[in-house]
């Protein structure tokens, strides 16, 4: 039977809950009412995801068995890079010593991306130091955007050499995106329908086109939702971006090339077939890592989508766990 790592489950801890209940800035938590209000246009309204978030090790360990998961690496939703900065650094060190406490209990069964302090760039590198020599954690969870900033900011430059230097992979995970014509229409067109994977593919793109990767060309990326819709449009964004003047874009390759080196995609949150061939056959299973998106999804919607995957036996092995040793290091 093949391992199976989960690339991509959440959880938060009772302290960051409390504070959020605390402010009247968002984001918000309204216990009463049970929503947790990241902006105007984005809330999660869901007491079962949100206790889902909440969830014990036993618990979690439960749910895994559903789908058949050995592993889970955890990382905190968003809310905690939009706090200030002392209450930043505090919560970040909170959560990633709560994911160390699992993987104490459990050997084996969970594994961690770092949260990091991210309004002093000093303290983000010192933390993200701490959980990969120290804590043993796995890489760093980023977002799409951080408020006012996003990762393509020159200010993160040196939290990304720091990673490439110590070989944490960072998984950009959406956030509820600022760009100002996706705002104003509710959570339908901000949220995970559309403004999520709008806002990564953004943030993705410019990195590339910025020039990151080439200067670090060891880093290692991960997106979900199979790639945030780029695999479906990466034939054009190829032919549209080899031929032209660059500058003032100053990447050395395609766009494409970057997803052949240094970025991989989860399956996570998109139970469709037809999407998930179209990202094996752009990207490769070598570039696919199994994904769950728990809470968000249910454990019963995942193990009915894996199911139903036309794969061989090395497919499912490349897929669960085989691409995570080959090309992370990571055994479980």
């Amino acid at each position: 039977m093949n391992k199976r790592i989960d690339f991509e489950a959440h959880y938060i801890t009772p302290e960051l809950m409390e504070l959020f209940s605390k402010r009247k800035d968002n984001p918000v938590y309204d216990p009463v009412n049970r929503i947790l209000r990241y902006s105007d246009d984005f809330a999660v309204a869901n007491p079962i995801k949100l206790e889902g978030l909440l969830k014990s090790p036993e618990e979690r360990i439960a749910d895994m068995e559903i789908t058949g998961t050995d592993m889970q690496i955890l990382s905190v939703p968003q809310g905690i890079e939009l706090l200030e900065e002392e209450e930043e650094k505090d919560m970040c060190r909170i959560a990633n010593n709560r994911v160390f406490d699992f993987m104490k209990r459990y050997p084996g069964r969970f594994s961690g991306y770092a949260a990091l302090p991210l309004r002093n760039i000093d303290a983000g590198i010192a933390e993200l130091e701490r959980c990969m020599t120290q804590l043993g954690f796995f890489g760093w969870n980023a977002f799409s955007n951080f408020g006012s900033t996003a990762p393509d900011d020159d200010r993160y430059l040196p939290l990304f050499e720091c990673a490439q230097a110590l070989g944490a992979p960072v998984y950009i995970h959406p956030a509820h995106t600022r760009i100002s014509r996706l705002l104003g229409l509710g959570q339908q067109l901000v949220g995970a329908a559309s403004g999520f994977g709008i806002d990564t593919s953004v943030t993705l793109l410019r990195m590339i086109f910025k020039g990151v990767f080439d200067l670090f060309p060891s880093l290692k990326v991960i997106v979900g939702h199979l790639g945030e819709g780029l695999p479906f449009t990466m034939d054009r964004l190829n032919a549209r971006t080899q031929n032209v003047q660059r500058a003032p874009a100053v990447n050395k390759e395609p766009a494409g090339y970057y997803f052949s080196r240094n970025i991989w995609v989860t399956g996570s949150g998109v139970f469709s077939y037809p999407s998930f061939r179209c990202a094996l056959d752009v990207l490769g299973i070598e570039r696919i890592l199994f994904g769950s998106d728990y809470p968000y999804e249910r454990p019963d919607a995942v193990s009915k989508f894996l199911s139903g995957l036309e794969f061989t036996d090395e497919e499912f092995e490349r897929y669960f766990s085989k691409n995570a040793e080959q090309f992370f290091r990571l055994k479980i």
